[in-house]
């Protein structure tokens, strides 16, 4: 299982430079073809960013559907535990709070790497960054 950064989503729904290739990995996920999951946090940043775009309630309305409908997409709730442990993170590693949260939850479900464009997570141990071109050509 894939652990997927805010920024994956927002690179397509905001038309930015790789939205491509997180089109054809999220298409995967709809499907069911790839397995992979998100935060609370991740999906409440990424809603707060889509409205400081400027996007209305209905297309918020509209993403929050889609992503219900993701065959391949499970909601991990961060605990009061992982939140805790995310600011030992924060401590050790130098990493934000959303970014020591996806760290910890992707260690929680035993994520094989994180997808992100996110080049902190490259200095991490015992967890992968990968971009979504290369999560696809993992799971050809």
């Amino acid at each position: 299982m894939l652990l997927l950064d805010a920024n994956i989503f927002l690179e397509l729904m905001l038309d930015q430079e790789k939205a491509n290739e997180c089109e054809e990995l999220l298409a995967a996920v709809e499907d069911g073809s790839q397995e992979a999951a998100i935060t609370e946090l991740i999906l409440d940043s990424i809603i707060i960013i889509m409205e400081n775009k400027g996007k209305d309630a209905s297309e918020l309305a509209a993403f929050l559907s889609s992503i219900a409908a993701y065959k391949g997409l499970k909601l991990y709730w961060l605990s009061l535990l992982d939140r805790l442990r995310a600011t030992v993170h924060m401590s050790r590693l130098g990493l934000d709070f959303e970014d020591s949260t996806t760290l910890e939850a992707s260690k929680r479900i035993n994520a094989e790497a994180i997808v992100s464009f996110d080049k902190h997570f490259d200095q991490l141990q015992g967890i992968k960054r990968m971009e979504p071109k290369e999560a696809l050509t993992r799971t050809k």
